[in-house]
């Protein structure tokens, strides 16, 4: 039954959106994944491809994302196609196929995937007036668990596999004790949205779980009666928020013009309701120190 809820709501976000236009930068949404790099011959109008993961509400905030998209379109004169998907995987493997141009990546799947020579990034996002944030093990008020050793048999909800704060650093912290997941948790599982993991903790369908510090602030904000019935139990170092990457073979002047749109994002007025939506206040120059933490945690 979630299942086909799940299919009509994505359904009637895209009856939605693709009905929208602007001028030469007429920007839609897709769901199946393209399945080619550009050719040597991409005449010059081709989409400029961006692509974004659902773990957010996806019903409240592909708007958002494109009417950023159709600003950096407008930007470079070119159409705009807002690629969106469930999991951050696909989101890596858009960029790593060179099947999308931006993707708002996760910080996740950027520490994993910051060596290949295909992606670039650009910008970051500032949220609440910070550049990073944290990753939270949270669980119910009233539960008597109070540490991650605490959880050992119990049942956790994650985000997402390749998420820094939904997952990685949980698994992390488990590999310097010497554990696993499947060894040390009773039972665990995937939500692919941060609203639905914290949800699962004050439902008690699980014990405990794996959020960032911004979904769960966030929550504080509009929901603060469901985060009154839970309690962080550990918190991680803190670290980089989700970057921009482009594609490395993008042209130099095109690559410019996008890191300067996103940079002055914040002083455009129709486009404030946007990131207040999202939760960012805005974009700055990417910081590489401060994607250093994960590999402390090896040290």
């Amino acid at each position: 039954m979630i299942d086909w809820i799940r299919i009509f709501v994505l359904l009637a976000c895209s009856l939605f959106i693709t009905g929208c236009e602007q001028d030469r930068s007429t920007s839609k949404i897709v769901f199946a994944e393209p399945d080619e790099s550009p050719s040597e011959f991409q005449v010059v109008d081709a989409p400029l491809r961006v692509a974004i993961s659902s773990v957010l509400s996806p019903t409240e905030t592909v708007m958002y994302y494109r009417e950023l998209a159709n600003y950096i379109g407008e930007q470079l004169d070119r159409p705009t196609i807002l690629i969106q998907r469930k999991s951050y995987s696909e989101i890596n493997n858009l960029m790593i196929k060179g099947a999308a141009d931006i993707a708002f990546f996760p910080t996740g799947a950027y520490i994993t995937n910051r060596d290949f020579e295909g992606i670039e990034a650009i910008a970051m996002q500032e949220r609440m007036g910070l550049p990073y944030y944290y990753g939270y093990i949270v669980v119910h008020s009233e539960s008597a668990i109070d540490s991650l050793i605490d959880l050992k048999g119990k049942n956790v909800a994650f985000t997402d596999p390749t998420s820094y704060s939904g997952y990685l650093f949980f698994e992390k912290h488990l590999e310097n004790i010497g554990e696993t997941p499947e060894n040390f948790l009773g039972r665990y599982n995937f939500t692919y949205n941060h609203e639905n993991t914290l949800n699962a903790v004050v439902e008690r369908i699980v014990d405990g779980a794996a959020v960032n510090s911004f979904a769960f602030e966030r929550a504080k904000l509009q929901k603060p009666e469901l985060v009154n019935r839970l309690k962080i139990i550990t918190r991680s170092e803190p670290i980089g928020t989700g970057p921009i990457v482009v594609r490395k073979n993008l042209p130099d002047e095109e690559k410019k013009i996008i890191t300067d749109s996103f940079m002055s994002m914040h002083e455009i007025e129709h486009l404030l309701p946007s990131l207040q939506g999202l939760f960012i206040d805005r974009f700055v120059p990417f910081e590489p120190a401060l994607y250093e933490v994960f590999d402390e945690l090896d040290k």
